[in-house]
């Protein structure tokens, strides 16, 4: 069974964190880079325990290939393997000669197509489910493991001369067909093992096929199809096509389709990966048919709350309190996280006059991120523990207007009269006595306040963009 984002029900999880139990998406998780040797290495993190997350495992990111069949007959159809296929079914048809030189072209072109089928198998099977860039480098790197598919079907037609010639013809044909059933396990072998011998050894390759199990003959069964199919184009397409066309379509039509075969035997490595005992990191993933959602920006405090954190669980607030004091001199804090967590640590430690302090910064942070809830929590805190405690007027004026949409009418009038007190000529002022007239108007049936609110409005802050509105809602009372 799939597991799913807690946030984003619609979308695969990609990340699980043993402590709180959430799953999570790319978008939900904090992402985190550091450079080893010159290397950047980018680590993933739970955003509410600030904790390492595990990876779920590739199963639950992929579908099984069945299902996946028209994506895997539509992986050629990118911009650069369909212009290579037809190139090279263009270079085919101008390649039609008879003699020596004009086979080894045509043999050339196949080898090109050969390559590059067989980095798409690797691509795939390590997770990439992008076709290669068709590049130099693609085509003739480790041109090796080619050669050692070559050699599997040498040894196999071999075999079937040996038996025939020693046991007769039928004998050989019924030795070579269940041999046959076996190709796409020794070419499997070759990708993840790297080894010709280990691939035509039938401990290995009868063993693969069978820890895939029956999932092995369905995509024998695809491969049978897409095998067949540029025959069956020539058969009955390609007459109806003039004949000076048929090398070339006939071309196109088969490296399509060895192309296609060679991705689907290296969906079917990555799917069955951790039972073939193929290695396929997060890192390597990448489906361009699946949505893409970037991951959350890293903590910007997530180096003082690293040093932080064991210095709280071993019960050393105080050093937990001075260390941040001492940190946030060269780099004030940024985050929610530290914020909330050097606030606690006052509150517990009651030291009260440091905590009204970072009361002030934290209520600017909450409310910038919108977090009404904690905000409310924070100011009503504060103010118990100190009345004349004052936020800055950005932060008191959203929290008068959250005070208001909660039903607490009276509380966030009091707010926006201590907002205009504190900071008379903030730009925030004048829409501050617009809301208190609003208020008084809308919600507590009070015209005569109402009214009072908006001539003090009008005579202090005459030259206000919010006059219009002040001047039309007075008319209108």
């Amino acid at each position: 069974m799939k597991k799913f984002c807690n946030d984003h029900p619609t979308r695969k999880a990609h990340w699980h964190c043993s402590k709180c139990d959430a799953l999570l998406c790319p978008e939900c998780v904090t992402a985190r880079q550091s450079e080893n040797y010159g290397a950047k290495e980018t680590y993933h993190f739970c955003p509410k325990c600030n904790l390492p997350v595990d990876w779920v495992g590739l199963q639950n990111l992929i579908d099984p290939f069945w299902n996946r069949m028209p994506r895997i007959f539509a992986y050629p159809l990118s911009l650069q393997p369909l212009i290579f296929v037809t190139v090279v079914a263009i270079a085919t048809q101008f390649l039609n000669g008879s003699g020596m030189l004009w086979s080894i072209l045509r043999g050339a072109m196949w080898l090109m197509i050969l390559k590059y089928s067989f980095e798409s198998l690797k691509a795939t099977a390590g997770g990439n489910l992008k076709p290669p860039p068709v590049s130099i480098q693609t085509l003739t790197e480790d041109i090796v493991s080619v050669f050692k598919q070559f050699a599997i079907y040498l040894l196999l037609g071999l075999g079937f001369v040996y038996i025939s010639a020693k046991a007769g013809l039928f004998i050989g044909v019924a030795c070579t067909i269940p041999a046959l059933l076996f190709v796409p396990s020794m070419i499997i072998l070759v990708v993840t093992t790297g080894s010709f011998f280990r691939a035509i050894n039938p401990v290995f390759f009868v063993g693969l096929t069978f820890r895939i199990g029956w999932a092995y003959l369905l995509m024998y069964f695809f491969l049978f199809l897409l095998g067949s199919a540029p025959a069956y184009l020539g058969h009955y397409a390609l007459k109806f096509l003039p004949a000076e066309a048929h090398p070339m379509v006939y071309a196109f039509a088969k490296s399509f389709y060895t192309i296609i075969s060679y991705h689907l035997m290296g969906y079917v490595i990555l799917q069955y990966h951790e039972r073939i005992g193929y290695r396929v990191d997060y890192e390597d993933f990448s489906d361009p048919s699946s949505e893409k959602f970037e991951p959350r920006e890293s903590d910007p405090d997530a180096v003082i709350l690293s040093k932080v954190e064991p210095l709280i669980k071993a019960g050393q607030l105080d050093e937990a309190i001075e260390l941040i004091r001492s940190m946030i001199v060269q780099q004030p804090i940024r985050g929610i996280n530290l914020s909330e967590r050097f606030y606690n640590l006052l509150k517990m430690r009651k030291r009260t006059e440091e905590m009204l302090e970072q009361g002030v910064a934290h209520l600017d942070l909450l409310t910038s991120e919108g977090q009404k809830n904690k905000a409310i929590a924070v100011f009503t805190e504060c103010r118990t523990t100190d009345s004349s405690f004052m936020p800055t007027a950005s932060a008191l004026f959203k929290l008068a207007g959250w005070m208001n949409e909660t039903g607490k009418t009276k509380a966030a009038v009091a707010m926006y009269n201590a907002l205009v007190k504190s900071y008379p000529d903030h730009p925030l002022a004048p829409k501050s006595y617009f809301r208190i007239a609003q208020i008084f108007h809308d919600r507590l049936m009070n015209k005569d306040q109402a009214k009072k609110a908006l001539d003090l409005l009008l005579k202090k802050f005459p030259q206000s963009e919010i006059i219009p509105q002040a001047e039309n809602f007075l008319a209108r009372m």
